[in-house]
This record gives structure tokens, sequence and C-alpha cells, in this order.
């Protein structure tokens, strides 16, 4: 996983960051769901939300950019609990992370690099790596003269990742942000992804059938769509490059374009949306069959 890169990884972490309450924003999505909350952390003193409040956009690997499924994204939520708790690593999980780092940097001979790691983690590492141990890890996989730069500058990354991403029990919230999309998420599986939430201390915000119903929340026109339409969420059209019945009702309304979301859209009407939501489902359970939405409630949360 990679903090977004809005995070200004050239500025190591104080103190004082390491001590604020932090909220972990994990999404099922890549693209619209990451534009719309730094969109919300840019704004944050506009949308009152709690100065004294971290709030941390945690995306997934690029080797796992493809795996959408929400249950990627648990395994993202209970990834930052066990490093913090138990003080270990998946070999798999350095492995990622450095591949992030290097994809992300200026480097010429990216292949050889990410090749050196990848032999060494499958041969040599173990399963699980204690986090006191990264450093010498690093310093192991790229040992030949030729690369001590490099590996100094992928300790120090992974130490600021590692800072960011450092979850504390009593003061922290980690939120996962997920579509109950049917197509791709079955009625079993959101069952068990509400328990295993509930379980283990993790918030569930749901858009039933996509982000793009809370999108639509800030409108007036979402109270007369049509909502049989909008819980089905088909292509309205046949053709490969048709839109799904939200997509579609979205650019109607103000051009819509899910790669490239104008934030300054929505901004003025977050506190219309919060509103809108209550007159639909915001309960995490209903949500498994109903339209609706309770990103709203986070919003109040990140208040309050």
């Amino acid at each position: 996983m990679r903090v977004q890169t809005s995070c200004k990884f050239a500025e190591r972490p104080n103190e004082i960051m390491k001590e604020m309450p932090k909220y972990f924003l994990i999404y099922e999505g890549e693209v619209t769901e990451p534009m719309y909350f730094n969109g919300i952390i840019v704004n944050r003193e506009k949308l009152a939300i709690k100065q004294s409040l971290s709030l941390i956009s945690v995306l997934r690997s690029l080797d796992d950019s493809s795996k959408s499924h929400p249950k990627y994204v648990l395994k993202m939520a209970n990834d930052i609990k066990s490093q913090s708790t138990e003080n270990v690593i998946g070999k798999e999980n350095i492995y990622k992370d450095i591949v992030d780092y290097i994809k992300n940097e200026d480097i010429s001979n990216k292949e050889e690099l990410i090749n050196i790691a990848k032999n060494y983690i499958e041969n040599y590492a173990n399963d699980l790596i204690e986090l006191c141990e990264i450093d010498n890890i690093i310093m192991d996989i790229y040992k030949d003269d030729v690369f001590q730069n490099i590996a100094s500058e992928i300790i120090d990354y992974l130490e600021i990742q590692r800072i960011i991403l450092d979850y504390n029990s009593e003061i922290d919230v980690i939120n996962l942000i997920v579509d109950r999309d049917k197509g791709n998420f079955k009625s079993d599986q959101y069952d068990n992804l509400v328990n295993k939430c509930s379980e283990n201390n993790i918030k569930l915000y749901v858009n039933n059938p996509c982000f793009e119903v809370w999108l639509l929340m800030h409108f007036e026109e979402f109270d007369n769509l049509d909502f049989d339409k909008l819980l089905e969420n088909k292509r309205v059209n046949s053709n490969k490059k048709s839109r799904k019945y939200s997509d579609k009702m979205l650019s109607e309304i103000i051009g819509y374009d899910k790669s490239n979301l104008n934030f300054d859209l929505f901004v003025n009407r977050i506190d219309d949306a919060i509103k809108r939501e209550k007159n639909y489902c915001e309960d995490v359970k209903k949500l498994k069959d109903k339209v609706g939405s309770n990103i709203g409630i986070l919003i109040e949360n990140m208040r309050n």
C-alpha cells in the first residue's frame, strides 16, 4: 500500500504528526474516490474538518492496482493494524513498497532494481519481517556499492511510510470506502465484510450501487432519478463507450468525468449532500439492498 502522493514524502513527519489522531481512508476505487477525498483534505478548513485530525489517504500498491474487490481493501486495513500492533510486515508488502518507490522515481535502471529486489525477497527473506530489520534487509538487497544511494533513498521512503501509516488503536480510525456493486460483490461476501469490520473495529462506508450515488446526492436532481434504474446501474447503451446510468445522470448534471473530478463543483454542496443522504438509506446492513450511502456520516465524524 502507499500513501497518496499529496503527502510530502520529502518532508519527514514530525513528532506532532505522530501524536495526532489519524483517519485512514482506504478506497476500493483507485481514481474518483481519492480525488474527491483529496479535495476534502485540501479544503478541510472551509469544510470545518477538525484541524487536530490527520487525514491519511491510502492507495493500493502499484502491483495491486487492478485488485479492486472489497476483500483487498479489508486486507489493507488489516495490514496497517498488524504492522503497528505486531511490529511485523509480510515480505510481499516490502517488495511492493520497494516497487512503488522505484516506479515513481526518475531512475534509469528501474527493471534491474526491481528484479534484484524480487530475487532477494523470493529466495532469502522470511515470510514475516520485523519492522526493526527492514533497513538491514534493504541494505542487503542492494549491497553492491553502486546501489548504496538508492538503498538509502528506499530506506528513507519506507521509514516515512511507516510513520505515516503507524496505527494507534486508542485514537486512530480506519475507514473503508467501498461500492455495493452486486456484479462484483456477492451477498455472502458483503455480510462477511460487514461482520469482519465490526469485529475488528474498522469503520465501513458503502455506496449502493457505486460512489457516484454519493456524488449525485450533492445535487437536487438526485431526488428525481429513476431509483430502479439507479440500483441496477446498467449501461445505458450497448456500445463499448456507453456509460452506466449513474455516470450518465451525473454527466448530464455537471459534465462528469470520473478520471478528472472537478471538486470545485462539489465543495459548496457537501452540506446539501449530507442532508439529502439522511432521506435515504444510511444503515450499512440495509445498504446491501437499498440505494444510498453513508459517506455523509464519515464527513460528520471528521468534523466532530
